[in-house]
C-alpha cells in the first residue's frame, strides 16, 4: 500500500469515528426522551373537606397486596392504587366520638392491560363501624371499576405515565361511590368537626388537583329516618344531588335494582351488608 493510499484510509477512519461520536449522544438523548419522566408527584388529598365519624378509633386496613390478576401491571405504577386510597382513606375519614372504632378495608386496587391500548381498573372496599363493645353495628361496601384508554404519546398500556394517569382516574371514581355510600347508608354516624351529629349528609365533592376548590353538588338534606324506606323518587332526587354532571357506570349498573325496604319495628340484631344495605334501629348511635 502506498503513502498516498495510507492516508486516505487513515483520513477515512477519522471519519468514521467523529461521525460515531456524534451520533452516540443523539441516541442516549432518544432514549431518554421515551422514557417519559422519572418522578411523579404523590398522590395526596388534605385539600378534600374531611368527613367526621362518630366513633373514637379509625383504622385502615390494606388487604390488596398479596392479589394477582392477568396481566397485572399494579406494581409498575408509580403510585400504587392501594396506597392512593389508603392516604385519602386516613386523611378524609377521622373520629370525632367519645367511643367506638370503624374499619376502613381495601380489598382490591389493582391494573390490569386491556388489550393493546386500555388498562383495567378495580377498586374495593369496605367501612365497617363497631360499637363500644366492638359488635359490628354497620357496614357498607363501595366498589368501582372501568377500562382507561390509555396516551399513546406516553408510551404502552404498562408505561409508567399511563398507569399513573389511570391510578388517579379510578380514585376520582373510587372518591364519587364512596362519599354516595356514605351519605346513603352512613348518615347516623357522620358528625360535623365538633363532634356534634348533623342531618344534612356528606357534601360530594370530586378530586381536582391541589391548590383548587373541588365542585360540591347540593348538600343532602334527607334524614337518617329516609335510609330506611325504599322510595325510587327520592333515590333519584339523590342521585341527581350527587352526580349532577350523570351518573357514574357504577351506579348506572345497578339502575332497577331496588334496595329492600327495612321495617322500623324490626327486632332482629343482624344488619344487611352491602352497597345498599339498611341499618336496624338499635345501630344508630347515642344522641340521634
Amino acid at each position: 500500500m502506498s503513502l498516498r493510499q495510507q492516508n486516505t484510509f487513515s483520513l477515512k477512519l477519522k471519519l468514521c469515528a467523529s461521525a460515531l461520536l456524534l451520533i452516540t449522544p443523539m441516541i442516549g438523548l432518544t432514549a431518554c426522551s421515551s422514557d417519559g419522566p422519572k418522578t411523579f408527584a404523590p398522590l395526596t388529598y388534605d385539600y378534600l373537606t374531611p368527613i367526621f365519624f362518630n366513633v373514637n378509633h379509625i383504622t385502615v386496613q390494606n388487604l390488596a397486596g398479596d392479589q394477582k390478576y392477568p396481566r397485572d401491571v399494579t406494581n409498575l405504577s408509580p403510585v400504587l392504587p392501594a396506597t392512593a386510597l389508603s392516604n385519602m382513606a386516613n386523611t378524609r375519614f377521622q373520629a370525632r366520638g367519645s367511643s367506638g372504632n370503624a374499619t376502613f378495608t381495601i380489598n382490591r386496587a389493582s391494573l390490569q392491560e386491556q388489550g393493546h391500548n386500555g388498562i383495567y381498573g378495580q377498586m374495593d372496599a369496605t367501612l365497617d363501624i363497631f360499637d363500644s363493645s366492638n359488635k359490628k353495628v354497620a357496614s357498607v361496601t363501595a366498589s368501582v371499576n372501568h377500562t382507561y384508554n390509555i396516551d399513546s404519546s406516553k408510551g404502552d398500556a404498562s408505561s409508567k405515565a399511563n398507569l399513573y394517569d389511570a391510578t388517579q382516574k379510578l380514585m376520582q371514581d373510587m372518591n364519587v361511590e364512596l362519599e354516595f355510600q356514605i351519605r346513603k347508608h352512613l348518615n347516623n354516624w357522620i358528625v360535623d368537626a365538633t363532634g356534634t351529629p348533623i342531618s344534612g349528609g356528606v357534601q360530594t365533592q370530586n378530586l381536582g388537583a391541589p391548590g383548587t376548590t373541588p365542585a360540591a353538588s347540593t348538600t343532602n338534606t334527607t334524614t337518617s329516618t329516609a335510609i330506611k324506606t325504599s322510595n325510587s323518587s327520592s333515590d333519584d332526587d339523590d342521585l341527581s344531588a350527587v352526580f349532577p354532571g350523570g351518573k357514574p357506570d357504577s351506579v348506572k349498573a345497578r339502575e332497577g335494582i331496588k334496595p329492600a325496604a327495612a321495617s322500623s319495628n324490626t327486632s332482629s340484631s343482624k344488619y344487611p351488608v352491602g352497597s345498599f344495605g339498611t341499618l336496624p334501629e338499635g345501630a344508630t348511635p347515642s344522641g340521634y
